[in-house]
């Protein structure tokens, strides 16, 4: 069977994360992705966004917001996260929603990797909101 077709993506492998907004270069060495589908997925589709996203062990990821919503899912690793004002453990099987511009930030509590699938969208469609970027805070 074929990794991948016009419709799948079999085992993505996750690469580092190029330069980003106003990101550190530190924060970013430490940050793995795979651009599944979206924009600029391995499978092209403008008004979703979905990646697969690692964090290492000990990563402190700080306060970051953007313009469109999120949901995280997580699969692997644990970190101590808050979105907005409310504190919680994530750990493969939390899924998290993130409205437009709330505040998250989470810190990578486990020895291996956090893992996860980032899925943004374009509210209404407005591709400009999914494209716009996250900004530290």
């Amino acid at each position: 069977m074929e990794d991948r077709g016009r419709y799948f993506i079999s085992q993505p492998e996750v690469g580092p994360h190029p330069p980003y907004s106003n990101y550190p270069d530190a924060l970013l060495s430490a940050m793995q992705i795979a651009r599944t589908i979206g924009p600029k997925g391995t499978i092209y589709e403008g008004d979703i966004r979905i990646t697969q996203f690692h964090l290492a062990p000990g990563t402190h990821y700080p306060a970051h917001a953007h313009p469109h919503p999120e949901v995280y899912i997580f699969v692997g690793g644990e970190a101590e996260c808050e979105w907005g004002d409310e504190r919680f453990t994530a750990r493969a099987g939390t899924v998290t929603h993130c409205p437009p511009n709330l505040p998250h930030a989470m810190t990578v509590t486990s020895d291996e990797p956090l893992r996860a699938y980032i899925i943004g969208w374009a509210p209404g469609g407005d591709q400009d909101v999914l494209n716009s970027p996250s900004t530290m805070l």
